[in-house]
């Protein structure tokens, strides 16, 4: 294992001396690992744990107990929880938002009218209008949230109190409420509409027959189906009936073969509708269920579900499987069963319990496929304030074609055109990428100096920035590769040679180099540059407070640069902020555990995820860095120990870890997931290759192309994608058609597409409805790995349109579309700066930021603020501000501890 002498001995300071840098065969077994070596340093593994299968997972609670409330994914990707009933049928004005990113629940701006039994419905502008409801009687009052300002707008009144109806958002953005009751005995037959661009009501042509307790589905057509229900006087409808938004005209069509209320009424992808279970009566449960096709109007039967109930609710998972959880025997008895329907046999298959027996809670799907249980009630009186998450992917690994030659310590680089660059390594110039249009490897070209652990970092222009890396001694030049021309071209030398550094790119489009190793046994540098693209100079930059190598790098939601870790001598625990404003290092708070060749990660809760690593042994723990509070706070640990390992952000924005170095077994196979939310690891499956030393690169499709490093025994060629497994056809999925790069961050985002609504609303169609069938778009910075949500101005099925992207830095950024938990493939484009070549501010939450240029040309900024640091919901203070002051400085005063502040260029 030539490679992983030099990774093992030379380079993480498990052995003391550097004669292992040259490109020389040791037997591993007898020279690497002597038993007295190895007996000072490992440290314990925890016990293995069974990778788990689909299953529910405690969440935090609600800060309220509620039931017959409602949730609404909205387009940040958080849901919103509002009304209900608390103990005893007390109806409630509370809302409150589950953050995926962080698992949470915080209060957000009360209802104006508190009330329960209501429907909220999302609108195409990201707001979500609430409507009707009962406390203490029929309410016809109805009200708008807006997410950015966290409030609640009273607007028109229905024109009809009502309780126990449906709300559907219809193909032209109108939305359609109808039925219900006013006393919860007497039926209403009265539809209404609310129209977004006037804000009013109108009346629709009332139902055929009056119900409530019915559901409501929109179908491919346009037309929405509504199905049983409750008449007057305890009267069970099997009746269903067709809403035509074109003619406003109502259409009876075939009758259900049993008659039922409080069903679920689910589109599948094949077009039909699956009516479930319900009551005909209130007392007993059915378990019969039923398909209704559109084609043709018709209901055949459907095979039984394996567990009578009603007050349940159904979600179409990505899979196209329909998941059924929980609802009621006899309107007392919770039940705690969970099933799976599948289309294409026709079967019901049991699936894990819910942790908590419930029924009128809330089912969401979220962006990531997971599906968000909150609330309810185990016997009709008592709230539950528990949340449960459904997630069965533990993903799989499938191999690709090899690279044209086995190469450890390289580096791999994501292009404009979403190919992978796979550049030198272990003693080689070569270069290769990889297309997963083909799953092909093409020779690219050499680079002009034959390297490993280099840098490599895609800059503005669309080329890539090799530099340093370790050929005999460390390397002080650097190149750059044209994807256009597919070549390679020497660039300007940096002031030192640097090898295991690490390479920034910074949001002025300028690329940070720091520390690395200084050729002396065991001893890091301290010395810091910065590369400019546009001259392909380099110039020196205040030094690191600490000599280090094999350390992380991480660009912060802030502007700035963590550096953690690494070694000297010794591990590091030590880090440190780079501040590209002032060129100058500051302190922070060092991590609870030394540690070299970790990981760190961005997620998208603007923490740092560290894990593993090596020090006085090898670690399987993990730490979070908290920008805002500039400490660090351990974590859940990891199921192995490693270090030398791989982790990338899943569009999920979970965190996947791959293979890496055991002291015990060598090269790892094992792959495990760091869920944010949880704070825990899942078991995933294991790499098809054991290897160390490997690149994983996640790729447009959301895959992770993981290639190369070093196995058991030699290096390899190998290359393998690890898929999450959605389980989803690509006739499903939305698609991307346009997306103008570069994007100008003042002007409104654009995308346009297909299937922008899906093949479903993907929910119950009950009262408690919590559909997802409409676009959900994420930013991710290709740098940092920082994403967020877009806040819409509108969206149909085929565009979207948003206000300007606030939050993410300038630079390549990866563009997907998520529809019932379904992304698109992503489509990469350039975020340019608001002026070329931006000078940084920090963000700060109070006094003054001073912002400097270049004499003679004058920026233009926004004066941003926000409460949520991760970075999703920077708002603009005063508009663009364009600087006349000719001197080179401005200092812009902010506000006083209300928020973060920032200028955005």
């Amino acid at each position: 294992m030539k490679s992983f002498v030099n990774f093992a001995l030379g380079r993480l300071g498990i052995f003391h001396g550097r004669q292992t840098r040259l490109p020389i065969k040791i037997n591993f077994e007898t020279k690497v690992r002597p038993a007295l070596v190895w007996a000072a340093l490992l440290a314990c593994l925890p016990g293995l744990q069974v990778a788990a299968v689909a299953s529910f997972s405690n969440g935090n609670p609600l800060n309220t107990g509620r039931f017959h409330h409602t949730a609404s994914l909205l387009p940040s990707g958080k849901v919103l929880v509002a009304g209900g009933f608390t103990n005893g049928y007390q109806s409630s004005a509370t809302a409150e938002l589950y953050d995926p990113a962080t698992g949470s629940w915080t209060l957000t701006g009360p209802l104006n009218s508190d009330r329960a039994n209501h429907t909220s419905t999302l609108l195409p502008d990201g707001t979500v209008l609430v409507a009707g409801g009962t406390a203490r009687g029929a309410i016809s009052s109805a009200e708008i949230y807006d997410p950015s300002k966290a409030t609640w707008t009273a607007i028109d009144s229905l024109q009809v109190a009502r309780f126990g109806h449906t709300s559907t958002l219809l193909s032209n953005g109108d939305v359609l409420v109808a039925g219900g009751t006013a006393d919860g005995h007497s039926a209403l037959s009265s539809a209404e509409v609310y129209h977004p661009a006037t804000g009013t009501w109108t009346s629709a042509n009332s139902l055929s027959f009056a119900r409530f307790n019915h559901t409501a589905t929109l179908l491919p057509n346009g037309q929405v189906l509504i199905v049983g229900g409750e008449g007057s006087d305890t009267n069970c409808l099997s009746s269903a009936e067709l809403y035509d938004p074109v003619s406003g005209t109502w259409a009876t069509t075939n009758q259900l073969a049993n008659a039922r209320f409080n069903h679920t009424a689910t589109l599948l992808p094949s077009g039909q509708v699956l009516v479930a279970a319900g009551t005909s009566d209130g007392r007993s449960s059915l378990s019969s269920a039923e398909l209704y096709d559109p084609s043709t109007g018709t209901w055949t039967p459907a095979n039984s579900l394996t567990v009578a109930r009603y007050g349940h609710l159904a979600t179409l998972l990505p899979s196209g499987l329909l998941l059924v959880t929980g609802g009621t025997s006899d309107g007392v008895a919770s039940v705690g069963g969970a099933e799976l329907y599948d289309p294409t046999s026709g079967n019901w298959t049991t699936t894990n319990s819910l942790l908590t027996a419930r029924f009128s809670h809330t089912a969401t799907l979220l962006a990531s496929g997971a599906i968000l249980l909150a609330g309810g009630t185990t016997n009709g009186l008592t709230s539950l304030s528990s949340v449960e998450i459904f997630c069965g992917q533990t993903g799989s690994w499938t191999s690709v074609a090899p690279m044209s030659m086995p190469r450890p310590m390289h580096t791999a680089t994501l292009l404009p055109d979403g190919r992978a660059l796979i550049a030198g390594g272990f003693f080689l110039s070569s270069a290769e990428v990889y297309d997963p249009r083909t799953a092909t490897w093409t020779n690219t070209g050499y680079m002009t100096t034959s390297r490993y652990e280099s840098t490599a970092t895609l800059l503005a222009n669309g080329k890539v920035l090799v530099a340093g890396g370790l050929n005999y001694h460390s390397l002080s030049s650097a190149e750059l590769f044209d994807p256009a021309t597919s070549s390679w071209t020497a660039t300007g030398s940096m002031s030192t040679g640097h090898d295991s550094h690490t390479a920034t790119l910074l949001p002025n489009g300028k690329v940070l180099v720091a520390g690395g190793f200084s050729g002396k046994v065991l001893v890091g540098i301290s010395n810091a540059e910065l590369y400019d693209p546009t001259h392909g100079t380099w110039t020196p930059t205040a030094a690191m407070l600490s000599p280090r190598f094999n350390h992380t790098a991480t660009l912060l939601p802030t502007g700035k640069v963590l550096v953690a870790g690494g070694f000297n001598s010794n591990a590091l625990a030590s880090a440190e902020l780079f501040d590209p404003a002032t060129g100058t290092w500051t302190a922070t708070s060092p991590m609870t555990t030394n540690r070299s060749s970790h990981t760190a990660t961005l997620l998208p809760n603007g923490k740092v995820l560290i894990a593993g690593g090596g020090g006085e042994g090898t670690y399987n723990s993990a730490e979070l860095y908290d920008p805002i509070t500039a400490t660090w706070t351990t974590t859940g640990s990891m199921n192995v120990a490693r270090l030398s390992h791989t982790a990338t952000l899943l569009r999920s924005g979970k965190v996947l870890i791959a293979g890496g170095f055991s002291p015990i077994t060598d090269a790892l196979s094992h792959a495990e997931i760091y869920d944010p939310a949880a704070g825990a690891w899942t078991i995933a499956s294991s790499l098809i290759t054991p290897r160390v030393s490997q690149t994983a690169t996640l790729l447009t499709d959301g895959t992770v192309l993981v290639a190369g490093g070093t196995s058991t025994t030699n290096d390899t060629s190998a290359a393998e994608v690890f898929d999450a497994n959605l389980g989803f056809s690509a006739a499903w999925q939305p698609q991307i058609s346009a997306l103008t790069s570069p994007v100008d961050p003042d002007a409104n985002f654009v995308i346009t597409g297909t299937q922008f609504r899906g093949v479903s609303e993907g929910s119950s169609g009950t009262s408690q409805d919590s559909p997802s069938d409409y676009p959900l778009v994420q930013l991710r910075s290709l740098e940092n790995a920082q994403t967020l949500f877009l806040r819409p101005t509108a969206w149909s099925s085929n565009s979207f349109t948003s206000l300007p992207v606030n939050g993410l830095w300038p630079g390549w950024t990866m563009a997907t579309v998520f529809v019932n938990g379904i992304p698109s493939q992503g489509n990469l484009f350039d975020l340019q700066p608001l002026l070329p070549g931006p000078l940084l501010t920090s963000v700060v939450s109070s006094g003054n930021i001073t912002l400097t240029w270049p004499t003679g040309n004058p920026p233009r900024f926004h004066l941003q603020a926000t409460t949520d640091f991760s970075g999703t919901n920077w708002v603009d203070v005063n508009g663009l501000v364009t600087v006349t002051n000719a001197l080179g400085h401005v200092t812009i005063p902010v506000g006083q501890g209300v928020g973060f502040y920032r200028l955005k260029f």
